[in-house]
């Protein structure tokens, strides 16, 4: 198992390699070099991290349940905007999530002003996956929007596997 990293053509691939060696083996990151090449005027732009809900759960699972008990009590005092304090109350078990999401950080840095980056599942399959795209360049903002995404796939794939979307069924 692992995270696919997809992208449309505009990325650099070496952006991409470099990340996978940033991460290193520890997040097992497989860049896919069939880029997507869209024909437009103004062409949109992503790298998207892809793999199933139990690999992002193995990954990053008890580091964003972690996270997110940290960043509700540093919002109950009312410190919210100490987020790098509430990182470092975390510690090496929330690592994981703050080295994706420098990771990141530093692949925007790589690429144009207009490309995204979404983390997701390939539900209901590698071409439509089901995605969240992070906002912002702030390393401590990303890191959240990756453990709210991961926090809440449990209850995201069970939703999956009731519908029957994992088996191909299409929602009308």
């Amino acid at each position: 198992m692992s995270i696919s990293i997809q992208s449309t053509r505009d990325v650099p691939l070496e952006a991409l390699y470099e990340l996978k060696h940033d991460l290193g083996s520890e997040f097992a990151l497989d860049v896919d070099e069939g880029q997507i090449f869209l024909k437009s005027v103004d062409p949109p732009s992503w790298v998207t991290l892809l793999a199933k809900p139990d690999l992002w759960l193995h990954l990053l699972g008890k580091a964003a349940d972690l996270c997110m008990v940290v960043i509700i009590k540093e919002v109950a005092k009312h410190s919210w905007r100490n987020r790098a304090r509430a990182w470092a109350t975390v510690g090496v078990v929330g690592n994981r999530i703050k080295k994706l999401a420098e990771g990141i950080v530093g692949l925007l840095h790589k690429t144009s002003r207009s490309t995204g980056v979404g983390v997701g599942i390939p539900i209901p399959d590698e071409h439509l996956p089901s995605c969240l795209y992070l906002e912002g360049t702030d390393p401590d903002d990303i890191a959240v929007q990756i453990a709210l995404f991961v926090h809440h796939l449990p209850g995201l794939k069970s939703l999956i596997e009731e519908e029957g979307l994992d088996q191909g069924r299409h929602l009308p």
